[in-house]
């Protein structure tokens, strides 16, 4: 395993004082940073009114700066003529920060932000394209990933140092990519790109500040997407594996996984599987060790609760080996923590909240979905997540969707309190 790119300096120092996986913090209550509605309801806050997002995922970074794309966006305030856009803003003052109009006429349904705030996402009307938002220039410029072609752009995120990891759509299939510091590099593409190549499938990927990409992987001649394995790809290539499944190795613990997965700085990685003792649905954090992968239950569906089960989105995770994830308990939908021996809810259906319209929960006036997209955490335990709202006591008035921060505490907080990301 690579080390990380600040090991043995100041970031070694401090996780030597601070456990890599460190008992889970205390939260604050969650606080409200953008809330859109219909028009015809409210205007909305910390939003032009008139702007409208959904099933969206929210990022965070470790300086507590949210962002998220919003896919209708009044311009110049003309509800007649609309964009899309990202928001961008923490404690609970933000804003849009970019706008694109036409032929842009979708933007991606998550945005990645490193801890220089950072934004990277993609646009998409007569093609797509990958913008970087830069805040000290204060404007959106378009990456040039030559000498990649990408026709699609897929799980984008964006590392300390402003490389930029995704899934490229290519003639024949895809692989998996990164662009920055100087280079566009693939790192792997499937079988009906390279017939030599052993992926038939590569799904949605993670990337860490080492450049390196997690990713679940079909094995197998073109076609075949029975035997898949998670996987850590170096720029050149190279592998670690971290899982197979059963059909891989029918000793393996695992029947299959989820499609996407999340990795941290020193290359962990949280996934959701399926298990082969009792075919239910956890949650794992895979450690690479010296003497092999160290497989870590965060959770699993149990009859007996507390999860009853696990919703169809990427968990993510932390330096700390903090796991976030979607869940349903006894109350319905709810966003949950997790490090191995604990388990906290972070917020779910029915929650009170405050909000800029008072006090509100968290729910919906029928049986759907109570959030959006999957949450987010940072490398101090923050959490962030997208909800629907309605006024306490009365789900059948609309108070929109918003988007939440629940702030962690404690001495985790490494990268805020002790660290703002410049070494000396």
């Amino acid at each position: 395993m690579r080390p990380h790119p600040l090991a043995g300096g100041l970031l070694a120092a401090l996780l030597a004082s601070a456990p890599l996986h460190a008992a889970l913090p205390t939260y604050a209550a969650p606080q409200l940073q953008a809330r859109t509605n219909l028009i015809v309801n409210d205007e909305g806050w910390n939003l032009p009114p008139g702007s409208s997002f959904n099933s969206i995922t929210a990022s965070i970074n470790e300086n507590g700066t949210v962002a998220f794309p919003v896919q209708v966006v009044p311009i110049d305030g003309n509800l007649s003529n609309t964009g899309v856009g990202i928001w961008s803003g923490a404690n609970g003052v933000g804003g849009i920060v970019q706008t694109h109009q036409a032929p842009a006429e979708f933007i991606s349904d998550r945005v990645g932000i490193n801890r220089d705030g950072k934004i990277v996402y993609y646009t998409h009307g007569d093609a797509y394209r990958l913008w970087i938002y830069d805040p000290l220039a204060a404007a959106s410029a378009p990456v040039n990933t030559l000498p990649i072609t990408p026709s699609s752009f897929n799980g984008q995120t964006i590392n300390a140092d402003g490389v930029i990891g995704y899934r490229a759509g290519l003639p024949g299939g895809s692989g998996l990519a990164s662009t920055g510091a100087g280079s566009s590099l693939l790192h792997i593409v499937d079988n009906g790109i390279d017939p030599g190549s052993p992926y038939s499938y590569i799904y949605t990927p993670s990337m860490n500040d080492s450049r390196r990409i997690a990713a679940k992987v079909s094995v197998g001649p073109p076609g075949n997407f029975s035997k898949d394995e998670i996987r850590v790809f170096d720029t050149d290539g190279a592998y670690e594996t971290l899982a197979v499944d059963t059909d891989t190795d029918p000793g393996s613990p695992f029947v299959a996984f989820d499609n996407t997965v999340s990795i941290n700085a020193i290359g962990e990685v949280a996934v959701v599987v399926r298990l082969a003792a009792g075919n239910q649905r956890a949650v794992y954090r895979l450690t690479p060790t010296g003497a092999g992968v160290q497989a870590t239950e965060i959770a699993r569906v149990d009859p007996a609760g507390p999860i009853l089960e696990l919703d169809a989105f990427a968990p993510v995770i932390n330096i700390h080996g903090m796991v976030a994830f979607r869940a349903r308990d006894a109350q319905g939908q709810a966003v949950y923590v997790g490090e191995g021996e604990n388990l906290l809810r972070i917020a779910g259906k029915g929650d009170r909240v405050q909000t800029d319209l008072g006090t509100g929960q968290l729910g919906q006036h029928d049986g759907s979905p109570v959030f959006s997209g999957a949450p987010g955490i940072n490398d101090n335990g923050d959490v962030v997540f997208v909800a629907g709202l309605h006024p306490d006591g009365d789900n059948q008035i609309e108070w929109g969707s918003g988007v939440f921060v629940a702030q962690a505490a404690g001495e985790e907080r490494i990268f805020r309190d002790g660290f703002d990301g410049e070494l000396p």
